[in-house]
């Protein structure tokens, strides 16, 4: 008697562990058949940790932003990024940035940093500022506050500019202080 119930046992424990292999197979094909975006609601926030995003550009320019941690917006694809660092190449050189914190509108390619700004240029100069945007399909960098700019040969201080990137034209907004 007590073989048949152990014959029985293991016949139904063969019976639930075929059933659940079918079903997570099935439950699997399922999911790797449809594509992630498919998959989440319209709605759906992703909090990330190491992110890194490429962007190409037009004329050869390319961006890779990185960042500590990130909470992306699928509804306005929108990056809000803490300890920012982007590389951004160029025809005429490439530039490294480092800020506290920025967000990223990926569909129009923007980049808005706050917080203890840093860009090296591959020239050698070095920009500090508190907020900066950078556009990068229209090839501006704009601030709207304080900045020092120190190159090999001097120190250039002022209250907002614009720089062109494609043709590295510089307009300097409100009062300036050029230091050599």
């Amino acid at each position: 008697m007590q073989r048949a119930r152990f014959w029985i046992l293991c016949a139904m424990g063969a019976l639930v562990v075929i059933s659940g292999i079918l079903l997570f197979g099935a439950r699997y094909w399922a999911i790797t058949a449809q594509s992630l975006k498919n998959m989440l609601p319209a709605e759906v926030d992703m909090r990330l940790d190491n992110l890194t995003l490429n962007e190409a550009g037009s004329e050869g320019r390319s961006m890779v932003i990185s960042a500590d941690s990130a909470h992306y917006y699928k509804t306005q694809d929108l990056f809000k990024l803490v300890k920012v660092r982007a590389h951004i190449f160029t025809d005429q050189g490439d530039y490294r940035v480092e800020a506290e914190s920025g967000r990223y509108e990926q569909g129009r390619q923007v980049v808005d940093l706050e917080g203890s700004i840093r860009v090296a240029t591959s020239d050698g100069g070095i920009l500090t500022c508190d907020a900066l945007t950078m556009k990068f399909e229209e090839n501006l960098v704009v601030s709207d506050k304080p900045f020092c700019y120190s190159t090999p040969t001097g120190d250039l201080e002022g209250n907002s500019f614009v720089f062109h990137t494609k043709d590295k034209r510089l307009e300097v907004g409100g009062r300036t202080h050029v230091l050599f």
